[in-house]
């Protein structure tokens, strides 16, 4: 499903909300009084402090521009760069040094029993720092809300764990025609929602025409399946059913397609073809069906607490419940990062992400032995950067926005961020077929060339009126905010932020002429570039509100392009139809691409069985906890005298339950 994301810099929204009391886990941790790291959480406030404000500093700026005050009238001169960013990194690492010795939590506070047998019980807590809307399938746009919705919610095809291989869930199997146009699905005998009610091949046919009603649900996802015989007709209202889906019998769905679609077993993959019960959701609605939802996944929802804490428990009714061991998973909402961390540390939370860590505790947890172990990187399939509205002024003029990509320092900006970022220069992240390093096209940092597109645009001393940028709320989102920021006011773009709570974000980025600048990005969906490109960019994607292509950018060529590209049965033609697509944008600019990303995770010692999914993200449905937990500090000890006083100092302790 399409993610579009409030990002900063890599990050799911900012959202700096309250946190409860650290509580008694049910895996029989002790209570711990106080999760707080006195020493990280000084240099986070150090490090925050510097990033925000201390860019105000009179230092020197980079590189050849050194002293260079660029001559845009009454546009004050850009702020210091060079050696800001420097320092920001040099901050860091002496405050680690600084806080190395009298961390509280060096180490694991618990180890895993040391079973190498999955088996039942516990529950698994992470969190995040912003709310989310709903748990409907049809609606879920965001990476926060297809956490819970992955979990609850189940289609008839899936992933396998670990891969991008589409494998059966609901149907047990299914046949395709020659000409790659028809879908023949066969439904699993007795498959049901969690709540026990029989799913039939009627559900698939109410849930499928139910996302692809505008009248009833502004789905950001009904234009993947547009080529499904009678799509138009459907969504137009002339005929009261999608002409090319048929249910001949209660465990049989076909779909017929206009043309053969090579994406399409990935495109049933996604959330939204996901079945929900027709009696349930006409019960209660469709906006209160997203917040009590009833699904057919691994676990089903037992409490949501707005703005604060989603219960979920395991689905016994679960077609594959024998593969699903833990008795609930629990999600803290609107917590912020610094205590996301430090609640992991003290043993309060399971699991942290990408988004849970901020740049020290990055680097800190690089630099531990003890902690090493339960710490997984994986290259990111995460393109981020900036919107730009090609429907509002300024940057409804292409030079504009050609300036603001040739203004972004990248590599800058990723050094700023000790290098948890790459830079990017064009749309398709390196791991996608359709990548190019050598495309001449690609954008890049150039302060003449932003010039000199002003001077085209007619802004030769800079834009008069402020620019509006939208951002994730929270300490990241204000770094990049401020890093930008003093980017583009080196070419006379003098930019406003605008912080925003996640919801709030989205549901003013999809609405028609009223976000001019906003940090975004997507998140794969799939690995093909069809993904990156279509949801984005085609003028189809383009709704008054809920729109998936957040710049209302519309260029007939590109339409042309990606139709073309969608059904051509040729590897190396349809790639190349792709390319060409990225050189129309990479021309007219409607995104500055700034980053991709690089993922980092860590876990507690006892969570077993899981593994960072390369299209599903911080999905736990599979793990398992090695319970009961032991004490580290009394394992350690116990090691050591099993070896001997000679042994211990010879060996030092390993740490058990590692994966």
């Amino acid at each position: 499903m399409p993610h579009a994301r409030p990002l900063a810099g890599g990050d799911v929204p900012r959202h700096d909300g309250g946190v409860a009391a650290l509580r008694h886990r049910a895996h029989g941790h002790p209570h711990a009084a106080d999760a707080r790291r006195p020493g990280a959480g000084a240099l986070r406030g150090a490090l925050g402090h510097r990033e925000r404000d201390g860019r105000l500093l009179p230092l020197p700026s980079r590189g050849g521009d050194v002293g260079h005050q660029p001559a845009l009238g009454a546009v004050p001169g850009p702020p210091p760069l060079t050696a800001v960013r420097a320092s920001l990194v040099a901050t860091a690492l002496l405050a680690l040094g600084a806080v190395a010795c009298r961390d509280p939590y060096p180490h694991p506070r618990f180890l895993g029993a040391g079973s190498a047998t999955p088996h039942r019980g516990g529950t698994i807590r992470f969190a995040f720092d912003s709310d989310l809307n709903t748990i409907d399938p049809a609606l879920a746009n965001d990476t926060v809300a297809g956490v819970p919705t992955r979990l609850v919610h189940e289609g008839l095809v899936n992933y396998a764990p670990g891969t991008t291989a589409v494998v059966p869930a609901l149907a047990e199997r299914w046949e395709v025609s020659p000409d790659g146009r028809t879908y023949t699905f066969h439904l699993r005998p007795g498959v049901v929602f969690s709540d026990g009610s029989a799913i039939t091949s009627d559900d698939f046919r109410y849930s499928w025409e139910r996302l692809l009603n505008p009248r009833r649900i502004p789905s950001p996802g009904a234009e993947n399946y547009r080529l499904i015989v009678g799509f138009d007709e459907f969504r137009s209202g002339r005929s009261p059913h999608l002409a090319g889906l048929e249910t001949p019998d209660p465990r049989t769905v076909v779909l017929h397609l206009t043309d053969a679609d090579r994406t399409f077993l990935y495109l049933m993959a996604m959330r939204f073809t996901s079945v929900v019960p027709r009696r349930v959701v006409e019960a209660l609605g469709d906006e209160r069906f997203g917040q009590r939802p009833v699904g057919a996944g691994p676990y089903l929802m037992e409490r949501w607490e707005p703005n604060t804490r989603i219960t979920l428990r395991r689905n016994p009714r679960f077609w594959n419940a024998s593969h699903i061991y833990l008795d609930r998973i629990e999600l803290d909402l609107s917590v912020a990062r610094h205590l996301q961390f430090m609640r992991f540390l003290a043993g309060e939370l399971d699991y942290a992400h990408n988004y849970s860590l901020s740049t020290a505790d990055y680097l800190w947890l690089l630099s531990n032995r003890s902690w090493r172990p339960y710490v997984v990187r994986q290259p990111g399939t995460l393109i981020g950067g900036f919107m730009m509205n090609t429907e509002m002024a300024p940057f409804d003029n292409v030079h504009v926005r050609r300036a603001v990509t040739y203004a972004l320092d990248r590599e800058g900006i990723a050094r700023a961020r000790n290098n948890r970022i790459s830079p990017a220069w064009s749309l398709y992240p390196p791991t996608i077929p359709g990548y190019r390093a050598d495309n001449p096209l690609r954008q890049r940092f150039d302060l003449d060339a932003a010039r000199r597109e002003m001077a085209l645009a007619g802004y030769p001393n800079g834009v008069p009126e402020e620019v509006t940028l939208w951002l994730g709320e929270g300490e990241t989102g204000s770094i990049y905010g401020d890093l930008v920021q003093a980017d583009l006011r080196r070419i006379g773009i003098r930019v406003r932020q605008r912080p925003a709570s996640g919801s709030i974000y989205y549901a003013t980025l999809g609405r028609r002429r009223t976000v001019q600048l906003a940090f975004t990005g997507w998140q794969m969906d799939f690995p093909d570039p069809s993904n990156f490109i279509e949801p984005n960019f085609h003028s189809r994607s383009i709704q008054d509100e809920q729109s998936s292509n957040h710049a209302f950018y519309s260029n007939p060529r590109l339409d042309q392009l990606l139709d073309r590209a969608k059904v051509e049965g040729d590897t190396a033609a349809r790639i190349g139809l792709y390319q060409q697509a990225e050189d129309i944008l990479l021309r007219d600019a409607p995104w500055a691409y700034m980053y991709t990303s690089l993922n980092i995770f860590v876990t507690q010692p006892y969570v077993r069985g899981w593994a960072p999914h390369p299209v599903w993200s911080d999905y736990l449905g599979e793990a398992w906890l090695d319970l009961p937990t032991r004490d580290w500090v009394a394992a350690r000890h116990a090691h050591q005298r099993s070896l001997g006083s000679l042994g211990a100092l010879a060996n030092p302790f390993t740490p058990m339950g590692a994966r």
